[in-house]
C-alpha cells in the first residue's frame, strides 16, 4: 500500500466521523469498510474522544510515578 493512501485526521474530523457512524445505523465494521477506514483506528479514536483512553502527547497527563527521595547521603552515619 502506498503512503499516499494514508490520511491524517484531526480529533475534530474523527469526532465528525464517529457522529456520522452513529447516525448511519451501520455497525462500526460496516461503516469503516464503506468509508475505507481502519476499524482499529476508528475504535481507538472513539475511545479517546469518549474519555476512556488518554490521547498520547509529549507530556503525560497523569502525575509522575516517580518519587523524589532527595539526597540519600553517602551512606556514612554521623
Amino acid at each position: 500500500m502506498s503512503r499516499s493512501m494514508y490520511r491524517r485526521r484531526s480529533a475534530g474530523q474523527w469526532q465528525e466521523l464517529i457522529a456520522e457512524q452513529a447516525d448511519s445505523g451501520l455497525s462500526q465494521r460496516a461503516f469503516c469498510k464503506h468509508k475505507r477506514l481502519s476499524l482499529s483506528t476508528f475504535s481507538l479514536w472513539k475511545r479517546r474522544l469518549a474519555g476512556s483512553e488518554p490521547e498520547q502527547s509529549g507530556e503525560s497527563q497523569d502525575p509522575s510515578p516517580w518519587i523524589d527521595l532527595g539526597n540519600l547521603g553517602s551512606g556514612e552515619s554521623g
